[in-house]
């Protein structure tokens, strides 16, 4: 538990803010996320009324640049604190549509064709993680097939040396529009100058990577002629602009529709090439925790996890099994998952284990729980590659939906004895999941 001096300073920095004239907006979207993962839902709302206010009012002042760092540090904040496809919803909802506008003042004609073959994937920061590892996985489906596409991957933010040498390895070029002529361009200069880029490669389609900043922006620029936005997690921006929308779905069907919106569905390759590990790197993983012990884990960002309803089951499986010891993943440990640990009694069997080798961990434990109601995709298969045990949650966007043996329970609720034709161990419910 937390010194009562930690929450009389956290509330006093509160009071400040709402009763100053004139706020440090980068204080208040900390202090907001401070307070949700503390627990103070309302206060925090507060700071994320203030926040919104302020990115309202740099659109409607056209001040792109500054209305995009908002809009990103509004994201981090508030946004990437509960993992949900209608708390996303709830949140894009307040800004997207003047955005799409503040867009479309700078927009350029469409254009004539260009050469068909030619595919950009635009991506915020070129690194490698679970999306944009399933981007490189279908680039080399495309290379294997000889498809004869000609491929290129643009970064809009930093670049891994190692994600850059992966793509030099695949003959890609990498453009960079926030350098030009050695100089750090603002979003609002970049963005146009990606478009000239696309242009002067005679590039026909261009592909948004998933993450929603930027994109209500970036997409009504028309950045090339014909444009797709590939959301390998939730939906919360829908740009006319976009020629197509794709989502992850299950392999029977064809749309679904999000927020009131049509998205075309084509399952994401998910499951990743295997690196062998050694036996013995395996023991000397599992050594690190209790002889006995029955290692159940998480490998998954630290969002995901902090699903209350997720963190119920998980303190009711290590309350109920004694032996049990839980690994968790991320790279900081919020307080609403260390205070339900410390709340069921288990916190000594919690075991946060940072940001590790996914391919190790997930061999060394016992079983895997997925989280719910968001999924952990690459690292859940990868488990289940490796032998070992996955459990999962029926849910639209967890590994259920996209292996359900009958498509049509994909999504929607089912009994328990729906959930026996799925072809993973999948709870109906959380208290399944806890019996299971």
């Amino acid at each position: 538990m937390k010194a009562l001096s930690f929450y009389k300073d956290l509330f006093a920095e509160y009071a400040s803010i709402v009763n100053a004239n004139a706020v440090d907006i980068m204080k208040v979207a900390a202090l907001g996320k401070k307070l949700k993962l503390e627990g103070f839902q309302a206060e925090s709302d507060v700071c994320f009324r203030i926040s919104i206010n302020v990115m309202q009012n740099f659109i409607k002042g056209g001040q792109v640049d500054n209305a995009l760092a908002m809009e990103n540090v509004i994201y981090s904040s508030f946004v990437k604190t509960t993992e949900t496809e209608e708390h996303y919803h709830e949140c894009f909802k307040h800004w997207v549509g003047p955005l799409q506008e503040l867009g479309r003042k700078q927009r350029a004609p469409r254009g004539p064709d260009r050469d068909r073959n030619k595919v950009c994937f635009v991506m915020q920061n070129a690194v490698l993680l679970g999306h944009t590892e399933v981007m490189l996985k279908t680039i080399d489906s495309w290379i294997e097939a000889k498809l004869g596409a000609d491929l290129y991957v643009a970064a809009l933010g930093g670049v891994d040396p190692s994600f850059a040498n992966m793509l030099k390895a695949r003959s890609i070029q990498l453009l960079q529009p926030m350098i030009r002529d050695g100089r750090q361009l603002q979003a609002s200069e970049a963005l146009p100058h990606l478009r000239q880029q696309l242009k002067d490669l005679n590039i026909h389609t261009m592909v948004w990577l998933s993450v929603p900043t930027a994109a209500s922006y970036a997409l009504p620029l028309q950045l090339a002629p014909r444009q797709v936005f590939w959301s390998l997690k939730f939906h919360p921006v829908f740009v006319p602009e976009a020629d197509v929308h794709i989502s992850d779905g299950h392999e029977s069907e064809v749309t679904r529709v999000y927020n009131g919106q049509q998205w075309t569905v084509a399952p994401f390759p998910l499951t990743v090439a295997l690196k062998d590990n050694k036996p013995e790197d395996v023991k000397a993983y599992r050594t690190k925790f209790p002889k006995d012990a029955v290692l159940l884990g998480t490998l998954a960002r630290e969002e995901k996890i902090t699903s209350p309803t997720f963190l119920s089951a998980v303190c009711a499986i290590l309350a109920r099994n004694p032996k049990a010891h839980y690994l968790w993943t991320g790279r900081e440990q919020p307080a609403p998952v260390l205070a339900a640990f410390q709340g069921a009694g288990v916190a000594q069997r919690c075991h946060f284990i940072g940001w590790v080798d996914t391919n190790l961990v997930a061999e060394a434990l016992d079983v895997f729980l997925e989280t719910f109601p968001f999924g952990c995709g690459v690292t859940g298969f990868q488990a289940m590659r490796l032998g070992t045990p996955l459990l999962s949650m029926q849910a639209a966007d967890t590994l259920y939906s996209r292996t359900a043996a009958r498509a049509k329970l994909a999504g929607r609720v089912g009994s328990r004895a729906d959930m026996d034709a799925a072809e993973i161990l999948t709870a109906a419910d959380p208290q399944h999941y806890v019996e299971l």
